[in-house]
Protein backbone atom coordinates (compact mmCIF):
# COMPACT_ATOMS: atom_id res chain seq x y z
CA UNK A 1 0.00 0.00 0.00
CA UNK A 2 2.91 2.45 1.00
CA UNK A 3 4.83 1.84 -2.30
CA UNK A 4 1.23 2.77 -4.40
CA UNK A 5 0.96 5.96 -2.49
CA UNK A 6 4.83 7.00 -3.03
CA UNK A 7 3.96 5.86 -6.68
CA UNK A 8 1.16 8.84 -6.75
CA UNK A 9 3.28 11.03 -4.16
CA UNK A 10 6.41 11.07 -6.89
CA UNK A 11 4.12 11.83 -9.89
CA UNK A 12 2.23 14.31 -7.69
CA UNK A 13 6.03 16.09 -6.94
CA UNK A 14 6.91 15.28 -11.05
CA UNK A 15 3.66 17.29 -11.38
CA UNK A 16 4.85 20.27 -9.21
CA UNK A 17 8.00 20.80 -10.70
CA UNK A 18 6.01 21.53 -14.05
CA UNK A 19 4.28 23.82 -12.50
CA UNK A 20 6.94 25.69 -11.63
CA UNK A 21 8.38 25.38 -15.02
CA UNK A 22 5.77 26.88 -16.35
CA UNK A 23 6.08 30.78 -16.28
CA UNK A 24 9.16 30.44 -18.33
CA UNK A 25 7.76 28.67 -21.06
CA UNK A 26 6.11 31.05 -23.47
CA UNK A 27 2.29 30.12 -23.96
CA UNK A 28 2.98 29.79 -28.15
CA UNK A 29 5.09 26.76 -27.92
CA UNK A 30 2.65 24.76 -25.76
CA UNK A 31 -0.17 24.42 -23.65
CA UNK A 32 1.04 22.09 -21.38
CA UNK A 33 3.65 23.66 -19.05
CA UNK A 34 0.54 26.26 -18.72
CA UNK A 35 -1.75 23.38 -17.55
CA UNK A 36 0.49 22.39 -15.06
CA UNK A 37 1.03 26.02 -13.85
CA UNK A 38 -2.62 26.47 -13.42
CA UNK A 39 -3.44 23.29 -11.42
CA UNK A 40 -0.48 24.60 -8.92
CA UNK A 41 -2.54 25.40 -6.19
CA UNK A 42 -4.26 21.89 -6.19
CA UNK A 43 -0.90 20.26 -6.25
CA UNK A 44 0.56 22.16 -3.74
CA UNK A 45 -2.33 20.96 -1.12
CA UNK A 46 -1.66 17.56 -2.66
CA UNK A 47 2.57 17.56 -1.71
CA UNK A 48 1.46 18.93 1.51
CA UNK A 49 -1.19 16.32 2.34
CA UNK A 50 1.36 13.57 1.36
CA UNK A 51 4.00 15.56 3.91
CA UNK A 52 1.18 14.48 6.41
CA UNK A 53 0.52 11.03 5.66
CA UNK A 54 3.99 10.09 5.83
CA UNK A 55 5.16 11.70 9.17
CA UNK A 56 1.99 9.57 10.31
CA UNK A 57 3.37 6.31 8.55
CA UNK A 58 6.92 6.62 7.47
CA UNK A 59 8.46 10.08 8.35
CA UNK A 60 11.57 9.72 5.80
CA UNK A 61 9.47 9.64 2.61
CA UNK A 62 7.58 12.53 3.79
CA UNK A 63 11.38 14.18 2.71
CA UNK A 64 10.25 13.80 -1.39
CA UNK A 65 7.19 16.53 -0.98
CA UNK A 66 8.56 18.76 1.44
CA UNK A 67 11.79 19.29 -1.00
CA UNK A 68 9.89 19.51 -3.69
CA UNK A 69 7.55 22.62 -1.55
CA UNK A 70 10.81 24.06 -0.59
CA UNK A 71 12.60 24.33 -4.02
CA UNK A 72 9.42 26.18 -5.05
CA UNK A 73 9.21 29.25 -2.53
CA UNK A 74 8.60 31.70 -5.54
CA UNK A 75 5.37 29.91 -6.06
CA UNK A 76 4.31 29.54 -2.29
CA UNK A 77 4.66 33.25 -1.97
CA UNK A 78 2.72 33.95 -4.72
CA UNK A 79 0.06 31.85 -3.47
CA UNK A 80 0.12 31.85 0.07
CA UNK A 81 0.56 35.86 1.96
CA UNK A 82 2.48 35.88 5.00
CA UNK A 83 2.87 39.64 5.07
CA UNK A 84 1.58 40.78 8.86
CA UNK A 85 -0.98 43.84 9.28
CA UNK A 86 -0.25 46.89 9.14
CA UNK A 87 -2.45 49.18 11.88
CA UNK A 88 -4.08 52.67 10.01
CA UNK A 89 -1.15 52.55 6.95
CA UNK A 90 -1.37 55.74 5.46
CA UNK A 91 -1.85 55.98 1.70
CA UNK A 92 -4.58 56.28 -1.36
CA UNK A 93 -6.41 53.23 -1.92
CA UNK A 94 -7.54 51.41 -5.10
CA UNK A 95 -10.15 49.02 -5.70
CA UNK A 96 -9.74 46.09 -8.99
CA UNK A 97 -13.22 44.55 -9.70
CA UNK A 98 -14.65 42.06 -12.24
CA UNK A 99 -18.10 42.77 -12.52
CA UNK A 100 -18.95 40.99 -14.91
CA UNK A 101 -21.65 39.36 -13.00
CA UNK A 102 -23.61 42.55 -12.56
CA UNK A 103 -24.58 42.17 -16.41
CA UNK A 104 -27.06 39.30 -15.57
CA UNK A 105 -28.44 40.99 -12.26
CA UNK A 106 -28.98 44.15 -13.61
CA UNK A 107 -31.04 42.86 -16.65
CA UNK A 108 -33.55 41.27 -13.89
CA UNK A 109 -36.02 43.82 -13.09
CA UNK A 110 -37.55 41.96 -9.92
CA UNK A 111 -34.10 42.51 -8.06
CA UNK A 112 -32.09 45.14 -9.92
CA UNK A 113 -32.34 47.60 -7.34
CA UNK A 114 -32.04 45.42 -4.51
CA UNK A 115 -28.65 44.50 -6.27
CA UNK A 116 -27.73 48.37 -7.44
CA UNK A 117 -28.27 49.21 -3.50
CA UNK A 118 -26.00 46.87 -2.35
CA UNK A 119 -23.46 47.40 -4.71
CA UNK A 120 -24.09 51.23 -3.70
CA UNK A 121 -23.55 50.25 -0.32
CA UNK A 122 -20.30 48.17 -0.43
CA UNK A 123 -18.69 50.88 -2.37
CA UNK A 124 -19.36 53.40 0.24
CA UNK A 125 -18.33 51.20 2.94
CA UNK A 126 -15.26 50.67 1.20
CA UNK A 127 -14.51 54.45 -0.26
CA UNK A 128 -11.48 53.40 -2.27
CA UNK A 129 -9.91 56.52 -3.85
CA UNK A 130 -9.73 54.84 -6.96
CA UNK A 131 -11.75 52.01 -8.62
CA UNK A 132 -10.81 49.93 -11.77
CA UNK A 133 -13.69 47.95 -13.06
CA UNK A 134 -14.25 45.26 -16.26
CA UNK A 135 -16.75 44.01 -17.82
CA UNK A 136 -19.48 47.05 -17.36
CA UNK A 137 -21.73 47.44 -20.07
CA UNK A 138 -22.95 50.62 -21.93
CA UNK A 139 -27.24 50.19 -21.14
CA UNK A 140 -26.16 49.98 -17.57
CA UNK A 141 -24.45 53.03 -17.08
CA UNK A 142 -26.81 54.98 -15.55
CA UNK A 143 -27.04 51.89 -12.83
CA UNK A 144 -23.20 53.12 -12.49
CA UNK A 145 -23.92 56.17 -12.08
CA UNK A 146 -25.61 55.69 -9.30
CA UNK A 147 -23.30 52.91 -7.84
CA UNK A 148 -20.20 55.45 -8.27
CA UNK A 149 -21.52 58.59 -7.17
CA UNK A 150 -18.79 61.25 -6.37
CA UNK A 151 -16.16 59.87 -8.79
CA UNK A 152 -14.62 61.07 -11.73
CA UNK A 153 -15.24 58.59 -14.46
CA UNK A 154 -13.02 57.77 -17.51
CA UNK A 155 -13.57 56.62 -20.01
CA UNK A 156 -17.36 57.20 -20.97
CA UNK A 157 -16.94 55.49 -24.48
CA UNK A 158 -18.67 52.36 -24.90
CA UNK A 159 -15.44 50.14 -23.72
CA UNK A 160 -15.34 47.19 -21.53
CA UNK A 161 -13.35 48.97 -18.62
CA UNK A 162 -13.67 52.09 -16.63
CA UNK A 163 -11.52 54.09 -13.91
CA UNK A 164 -13.38 55.93 -11.39
CA UNK A 165 -11.32 58.24 -9.18
CA UNK A 166 -11.87 61.34 -6.47
CA UNK A 167 -8.73 62.60 -7.65
CA UNK A 168 -7.98 64.91 -10.52
CA UNK A 169 -7.55 63.06 -14.54
CA UNK A 170 -4.67 65.49 -16.12
CA UNK A 171 -4.29 63.03 -18.78
CA UNK A 172 -6.11 60.06 -19.93
CA UNK A 173 -6.46 57.11 -23.22
CA UNK A 174 -7.12 53.93 -23.95
CA UNK A 175 -5.40 50.83 -25.42
CA UNK A 176 -7.66 48.48 -27.59
CA UNK A 177 -7.08 44.71 -28.05
CA UNK A 178 -9.31 42.57 -30.18
CA UNK A 179 -13.14 42.83 -28.54
CA UNK A 180 -15.00 45.22 -26.76
CA UNK A 181 -15.02 43.47 -23.60
CA UNK A 182 -11.04 43.40 -23.37
CA UNK A 183 -9.03 46.60 -23.23
CA UNK A 184 -6.96 48.57 -21.46
CA UNK A 185 -7.94 51.99 -19.88
CA UNK A 186 -5.45 54.71 -18.34
CA UNK A 187 -5.63 57.79 -16.41
CA UNK A 188 -2.63 60.36 -15.28
CA UNK A 189 -4.21 61.35 -11.49
CA UNK A 190 -2.70 63.79 -8.99
CA UNK A 191 -2.95 62.75 -5.55
CA UNK A 192 -1.18 64.94 -3.19
CA UNK A 193 1.04 66.72 -5.62
CA UNK A 194 2.40 63.58 -7.13
CA UNK A 195 1.26 62.31 -10.70
CA UNK A 196 0.86 58.76 -10.80
CA UNK A 197 -0.34 56.53 -13.51
CA UNK A 198 -3.43 53.84 -13.31
CA UNK A 199 -4.08 51.16 -16.16
CA UNK A 200 -7.16 48.91 -15.56
CA UNK A 201 -6.92 46.27 -18.08
CA UNK A 202 -9.09 43.04 -19.03
CA UNK A 203 -7.30 40.76 -20.75
CA UNK A 204 -8.03 37.27 -23.16
CA UNK A 205 -10.67 35.77 -21.20
CA UNK A 206 -11.33 31.57 -21.54
CA UNK A 207 -13.97 29.64 -20.05
CA UNK A 208 -11.52 27.27 -18.17
CA UNK A 209 -12.57 28.75 -14.67
CA UNK A 210 -15.88 27.95 -15.14
CA UNK A 211 -15.26 24.17 -17.23
CA UNK A 212 -13.10 23.32 -13.93
CA UNK A 213 -16.18 23.67 -11.77
CA UNK A 214 -17.60 20.73 -13.71
CA UNK A 215 -15.25 17.76 -13.15
CA UNK A 216 -17.00 14.99 -15.48
CA UNK A 217 -16.37 17.97 -18.00
CA UNK A 218 -12.53 17.96 -17.70
CA UNK A 219 -12.86 14.37 -17.55
CA UNK A 220 -14.15 14.06 -20.95
CA UNK A 221 -13.11 16.87 -22.68
CA UNK A 222 -9.74 18.36 -20.94
CA UNK A 223 -7.67 18.50 -24.16
CA UNK A 224 -9.77 20.62 -25.41
CA UNK A 225 -10.13 22.85 -22.39
CA UNK A 226 -6.49 23.49 -22.44
CA UNK A 227 -6.06 23.94 -26.13
CA UNK A 228 -8.53 27.04 -25.00
CA UNK A 229 -6.91 27.92 -21.81
CA UNK A 230 -3.28 27.85 -24.41
CA UNK A 231 -5.25 29.72 -27.82
CA UNK A 232 -6.22 32.79 -25.22
CA UNK A 233 -2.65 32.67 -23.48
CA UNK A 234 -1.25 33.78 -26.26
CA UNK A 235 -3.48 36.58 -26.53
CA UNK A 236 -2.80 37.62 -22.90
CA UNK A 237 0.91 37.84 -23.58
CA UNK A 238 0.09 39.73 -26.87
CA UNK A 239 -2.18 42.11 -24.81
CA UNK A 240 0.40 42.66 -22.09
CA UNK A 241 3.23 43.44 -24.23
CA UNK A 242 1.57 46.64 -25.64
CA UNK A 243 0.20 47.78 -21.77
CA UNK A 244 3.65 46.86 -20.71
CA UNK A 245 5.40 49.14 -24.29
CA UNK A 246 2.82 52.07 -23.05
CA UNK A 247 3.43 52.07 -19.85
CA UNK A 248 7.40 51.81 -20.31
CA UNK A 249 6.68 55.31 -22.20
CA UNK A 250 5.19 56.45 -18.32
CA UNK A 251 6.48 59.85 -17.01
CA UNK A 252 4.98 59.02 -13.61
CA UNK A 253 5.14 55.99 -11.42
CA UNK A 254 3.15 52.88 -12.75
CA UNK A 255 0.16 51.56 -11.24
CA UNK A 256 -1.77 48.41 -13.56
CA UNK A 257 -4.70 46.58 -12.29
CA UNK A 258 -7.48 44.28 -13.56
CA UNK A 259 -8.33 41.34 -14.55
CA UNK A 260 -5.78 39.47 -15.83
CA UNK A 261 -7.41 35.76 -16.38
CA UNK A 262 -4.41 33.82 -16.11
CA UNK A 263 -2.51 32.72 -12.63
CA UNK A 264 0.63 33.52 -10.63
CA UNK A 265 2.14 30.23 -12.01
CA UNK A 266 1.59 32.01 -16.04
CA UNK A 267 4.16 33.32 -18.61
CA UNK A 268 1.90 36.32 -18.32
CA UNK A 269 2.32 36.72 -14.71
CA UNK A 270 6.47 36.61 -14.88
CA UNK A 271 6.18 39.33 -17.48
CA UNK A 272 5.17 41.69 -16.02
CA UNK A 273 6.49 40.67 -12.34
CA UNK A 274 10.04 40.82 -14.17
CA UNK A 275 9.36 44.96 -13.99
CA UNK A 276 7.01 45.55 -11.09
CA UNK A 277 5.94 44.19 -7.60
CA UNK A 278 2.76 42.40 -7.28
CA UNK A 279 0.97 44.14 -4.16
CA UNK A 280 -0.62 40.34 -3.10
CA UNK A 281 3.31 39.46 -2.30
CA UNK A 282 4.18 42.80 -0.55
CA UNK A 283 1.31 43.00 1.81
CA UNK A 284 -1.04 40.17 1.66
CA UNK A 285 -2.41 37.53 3.63
CA UNK A 286 -3.67 34.10 3.75
CA UNK A 287 -4.74 31.51 0.84
CA UNK A 288 -5.23 34.24 -2.67
CA UNK A 289 -8.36 33.67 -4.59
CA UNK A 290 -9.88 36.43 -6.67
CA UNK A 291 -12.45 34.09 -8.72
CA UNK A 292 -15.26 33.07 -6.84
CA UNK A 293 -14.96 29.59 -7.89
CA UNK A 294 -14.84 25.58 -6.32
CA UNK A 295 -11.31 25.37 -8.20
CA UNK A 296 -8.91 26.26 -5.24
CA UNK A 297 -6.76 29.30 -5.50
CA UNK A 298 -7.49 30.73 -8.73
CA UNK A 299 -5.98 34.41 -8.54
CA UNK A 300 -6.52 35.74 -11.71
CA UNK A 301 -7.07 39.58 -10.67
CA UNK A 302 -3.94 41.46 -9.52
CA UNK A 303 -2.79 45.17 -8.61
CA UNK A 304 1.27 45.11 -9.84
CA UNK A 305 2.79 49.00 -8.74
CA UNK A 306 6.28 50.30 -9.60
CA UNK A 307 9.16 49.40 -7.79
CA UNK A 308 9.72 52.73 -5.86
CA UNK A 309 6.18 52.95 -4.98
CA UNK A 310 5.24 51.50 -1.11
CA UNK A 311 2.56 48.93 -0.87
CA UNK A 312 1.10 49.25 2.39
CA UNK A 313 -2.32 47.16 2.44
CA UNK A 314 -3.55 45.03 0.49
CA UNK A 315 -6.89 42.85 0.46
CA UNK A 316 -9.17 40.31 -1.33
CA UNK A 317 -12.95 41.57 -0.39
CA UNK A 318 -15.21 38.46 0.06
CA UNK A 319 -18.18 39.72 -1.74
CA UNK A 320 -21.27 38.33 -3.91
CA UNK A 321 -21.45 41.69 -5.81
CA UNK A 322 -19.71 39.23 -8.29
CA UNK A 323 -17.60 36.23 -9.59
CA UNK A 324 -14.51 38.15 -9.14
CA UNK A 325 -13.73 39.43 -5.59
CA UNK A 326 -12.29 42.86 -5.43
CA UNK A 327 -8.59 43.64 -4.49
CA UNK A 328 -8.41 46.74 -2.57
CA UNK A 329 -4.75 47.81 -2.35
CA UNK A 330 -3.10 51.05 -0.33
CA UNK A 331 -0.31 52.52 -1.35
CA UNK A 332 1.65 55.14 0.64
CA UNK A 333 1.80 58.61 -0.48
Amino acid sequence: MHKIFYFFNILAAIAIVFSYISPYVPPSATWIFAAFGLGYPFLLITNVLFVFYWLIFKPKNALLSLLFICLGYNALVKAVGINQVQENPIGFSIMTFNIGKTRVEFHRKKTRDKKVSAFKKFIQKEQPDIICIQERLLNHFKYYDQIFEGYNLYPSEEVGTAIYSKFPVIKSGNIPFNTFSHNASWVDVEIKKKKYRVYCMHLSSNRVSNILDDVSEIWDDSKSTFRSYHKHAIARADQLEKVMAHAAQSPHPVILNGDFNDVPQSYVYRTIAKEYKDAFIECGRGFAQTYNSRFIGLRIDFTFVSNELDVVGHDIVESDISDHYPVVTKISY
